[in-house]
């Protein structure tokens, strides 16, 4: 019975979906891989690396399985030179991440984490020198308008927000589509009064929100990141918070992770922050692995898995 290795925690019912065919080895890192798990053919992996290190001291490797959506922990290149499937679940956490970033929006706009704060410690008469702005009438940009922010758009459409999208992938007759309005990214800035951030990491995303697009935004403007940290140049950030060029930003991600414990960040009443939680609900943690759990079943048995992140030649 060949082997699969699930290097971090996964829903038990994506483990027992893989221990129907494969003999599972759970919790090996895969910086410090045993005897065992050298014999693997498959591993999932949730944020562990998988690096050229890592599939060379896996020889009978076949599929790697991303426990989500974004790939930037595993050298896919390496992984196609080597013959190596990669998938991931791409649909399985999209409507957590949604939620979690239109709650994010919606804590900036109200001045939820603040108010909190004042009223626990007895300064109840915030409420009096305490404006918290709508939704409604205000202008949403999204930066890149896949499967996430497409949801996001809907999920707050009843909020009567006009939305803009900035995505270099895309056409205006695909944007027209979606009912939203494509814009380049520096106009997107100017104009939108929520920036909400849904990019993948790459060389071409790596701080695409750095000094420079930061002081495109408007002074009562509020940055949103449940995607991945390297988007955003952090010490920009802190400094457009810390000066008040922006009003406020909420981060689920960081640069590194996890962020450190002496962070300037931590300083600012004008930031929220929660632990690259978005995507971990109760119904995605379940799909994201048994999404990705059928991927390593299907590459395994000879099938087409149906997210493959990378093509091999045959």
């Amino acid at each position: 019975m060949e082997k699969v290795l699930v290097s971090e925690p996964i829903h038990q019912d994506a483990v027992r979906l893989l221990e129907t065919h494969f003999q599972v080895i759970q919790g090996s890192d895969t910086g410090h891989l045993n005897q065992e798990a050298h014999e693997c053919a498959g591993i999932l992996v949730r944020v562990a690396r998988v690096d050229e290190a890592v599939m060379d001291a896996l020889p009978k490797l076949r599929v790697i399985a991303k426990h989500g959506i974004g790939v930037d922990n595993i050298d896919v290149d390496a992984a196609t030179a080597r013959g190596i499937q990669v998938v991931n679940a791409p649909t399985a956490n999209i409507h957590a991440v949604a939620e979690h970033t239109a709650a994010l929006i919606l804590a900036l706009l109200k001045d939820v984490v603040v108010l909190d704060r004042a009223t626990r410690s007895g300064k109840f008469d915030i409420r009096s020198n305490c404006l918290v702005k709508e939704l409604r009438g205000k202008t949403v940009g999204l930066v890149g308008y896949g499967r996430i922010a497409r949801l996001v758009h809907r999920k707050l459409s009843g909020f009567d927000a006009r939305f803009i999208a900035y995505d270099p992938y895309m056409t205006q007759q695909q944007a027209e589509n979606f009912g939203i309005q494509l814009l380049p990214l520096e106009i997107l800035l100017t104009q939108a009064d929520v920036v909400s951030l849904h990019t993948p990491l790459s060389a071409d995303t790596y701080h695409l929100i750095n000094a420079e697009m930061l002081a495109y935004m408007k002074p009562d403007a509020v940055l949103i990141n449940a995607s991945r940290g390297g988007v955003v140049d952090s010490e920009a950030l802190y400094q457009a918070l810390y000066s008040k060029k922006i009003a406020g930003a909420a981060l689920d991600v960081f640069e590194p992770e996890p962020p450190q414990m002496d962070s300037k960040l931590w300083n600012l009443d004008n930031l929220i922050v929660t632990p690259h939680t978005a995507a971990l609900s109760d119904a995605a943690m379940r799909a994201m692995g048994m999404d990705s759990a059928q991927g390593i079943v299907d590459t395994l048995t000879g099938k087409m898995p149906q997210y493959p992140v990378n093509h091999l030649v045959e």
